[in-house]
């Protein structure tokens, strides 16, 4: 699993029971909404929505009668059933009336297909669905600082309603490959803020649901650019989430690095198929993992053993990760991943692979950095 993968694991939320939903747009009373949900075969209906002004989600459950109406409660815990939507075909649309468990009167609710046509804003790529494209579309990035980094000139961008803070490219390498880069970082940055709301939306109104992310440089070269992207997160369920998905990329081309283009064990060239996996499945297992387990016994035996306090199996080859790494100036820094029980061990401060050492099994780019 990559680290993109497995940040998704960690902190998205998917509407649940999901084959098809389509989105409508339309008005609560008076007020612009956006709706999505989906229907099983059993009339269970999950959905959401969000109000234009506010752009954060609001949970849908409930069913569908044999007469196609919806009854649809708001942010329903496990145990409560409420009805706070109904709604009913009416032409192409739906019609009907929402009142919330506050509200003095019901509201009329009036909802068409969504038209995308002229939504503009954010760009995630080919990732962004037609509900999410929507939610950003009146979203705007807002300058949030400079900085020096390393002899690079950086400027910091947050989304002001999700807080998600990325940076771009302004001075330090060519224009045509800080272009190509910040493309890349501006798509990233418009997925995360996708994920904080899907997040906050998955903890179903509990008031507990929260996403926050920190954007860390560590180092960049004429060849490459190596960030960690680190999310605490709650989105539901028994425990808080938290990870590092680190983003190393390739300045000339703007590639995705993998570990083996800095650190190679194996016999001849890394090759990978169409879906991104090593074509040597056994390398990761059997060769690379083992070797930093013992290396990194060698280099630090007190941090290994847990001398000073804890409990955490270092000693455990399967707990290193080929997917949680970043480059640093003093060498490769490559994270460990624990089960959720034992999160707090994940990704060491000291586990860093000296280049001295990394130099001695050289991947493609190792021998031209720095």
């Amino acid at each position: 699993m990559n680290a993109r993968k497995a940040a998704d694991c960690l902190f998205g939320w998917v509407l649940a029971a999901q084959v098809h939903a389509d989105v409508w747009q339309g008005e609560v009373g008076g007020a612009p909404v956006v709706m999505e949900w989906s229907v099983d075969e059993q009339g269970e209906a999950e959905g959401r929505y969000f109000y234009r002004q506010r752009h954060s989600d609001i949970a849908l459950t409930g069913k569908r009668d044999a007469q196609g109406v919806l009854r649809l409660g708001e942010n329903l815990s496990a145990d409560e059933a409420r009805v706070d939507l109904v709604l009913r075909p009416a032409g192409a649309g739906w019609a009907g009336e929402w009142r919330g468990p506050q509200a003095k009167r019901a509201l009329p609710v009036r909802l068409k297909l969504l038209a995308l046509a002229g939504e503009g804003g954010a760009d995630a790529g080919g990732e962004m669905d037609d509900y999410n494209r929507a939610r950003l579309a009146d979203l705007r990035l807002k300058p949030a600082g400079k900085q020096h980094f390393q002899g690079y000139r950086l400027a910091w961008w947050v989304e002001p309603v999700s807080k998600i803070r990325w940076f771009r490219l302004e001075s330090g390498y060519p224009a045509d490959a800080m272009a190509r880069l910040n493309r890349i970082l501006e798509k990233r940055q418009w997925r995360e803020i996708v994920d904080a709301f899907e997040c906050v939306a998955g903890a179903r109104g509990s008031g507990l649901g929260a996403y926050e992310q920190t954007v860390i440089p560590h180092w960049f070269t004429p060849r490459v650019m190596s960030l960690s992207v680190e999310t605490g997160a709650f989105c539901g369920g028994a425990h808080p989430d938290f990870g590092d998905a680190p983003l190393n990329l390739a300045v000339a081309s703007g590639r995705l690095l993998h570990l083996e283009d800095v650190l190679w064990l194996g016999r001849g060239k890394p090759a990978r198929d169409e879906n991104g996996q090593l074509l040597d499945s056994r390398y990761e297992q059997k060769v690379l993992q083992p070797w930093l387990a013992d290396v990194f016994g060698r280099l630090y035996p007190r941090e290994m053993d847990n001398e000073e306090g804890g409990d955490c199996d270092y000693r455990n080859p399967e707990v290193w990760s080929p997917d949680t790494w970043y480059l640093t100036p003093q060498g490769i820094q490559i994270g460990a991943f624990f089960p959720r029980v034992e999160k707090a061990c994940d990704n060491p401060a000291w586990s860093l692979l000296p280049w001295a050492l990394a130099r001695k099994h050289p991947g493609v780019l190792t021998p031209r950095l720095p």
